[in-house]
């Protein structure tokens, strides 16, 4: 027969291993939660570990160049949701927004200009860029052209009786097509926008 001390010794043991499980997958999950197990990995096969995902979470927009797998965030622009991106042969990041109008980046994203002057609509839906360096913006007004960069914006409807533009393209010759919205379909200019 057992002594009373022994079951209660057991017990206390039992206990003890199943607290210390507990606090061993606490410590585990707060390392694969931290990226540091993962980075501890990575840099013992002698690779450069990535970066913490909570740091790259925590506000602080980085235009540093991003591993590779990773995204990283660009300092803006502030002004509205991003929803078109074009980039002209300079290398020029063009970025539509949604109520801001157009923003440039001529550094990698690092600072962001808003370049909207003339559009009557600040909506931008798309954007595409010619062999030329034009730059379309697409919005609910129509389209916008801007033959300096983004500096200064021209309506260029003539003809487009569908002005809620959606989608822009522009084909190995030139030519400029416009997805429109309700019931539209595609338009299409073979000089430049003019018509």
């Amino acid at each position: 027969m057992k002594k009373k001390s022994d079951d209660q010794s057991g017990f206390f043991e039992s206990r003890l291993l199943i607290g210390l499980l507990v606090l061993l997958a606490s410590a585990l999950l707060v390392a694969f939660g931290s990226g540091a197990f993962a980075n501890a990995i990575t840099q013992h096969r002698g690779k450069k570990a990535a970066p913490n995902v909570t740091q790259a979470r925590n506000g602080k927009p980085s235009n540093e160049q991003p591993d590779q797998g990773f995204w990283a965030q660009t300092n803006g622009p502030q002004g509205g949701d991003g929803i078109a991106l074009a980039t002209n042969s300079s290398g020029h990041v063009f970025v539509g927004t949604q109520g801001g109008g157009v923003f440039r980046s001529t550094d990698n994203g690092g600072t962001w200009t808003g370049v909207s002057n003339g559009m009557t609509d600040t909506n931008v839906r798309a954007l595409a860029i010619n062999s030329a360096s034009d730059i379309f913006a697409g919005t609910f007004s129509g389209v916008f052209r801007s033959t300096d960069n983004g500096d200064s914006w021209v309506p260029v409807n003539n003809g487009l009786e569908f002005p809620s533009v959606i989608s822009l393209a522009i084909n190995s010759s030139g030519d400029i097509f416009a997805g429109t919205f309700e019931g539209g379909g595609v338009y299409r200019s073979t000089d430049d926008g003019d018509n």
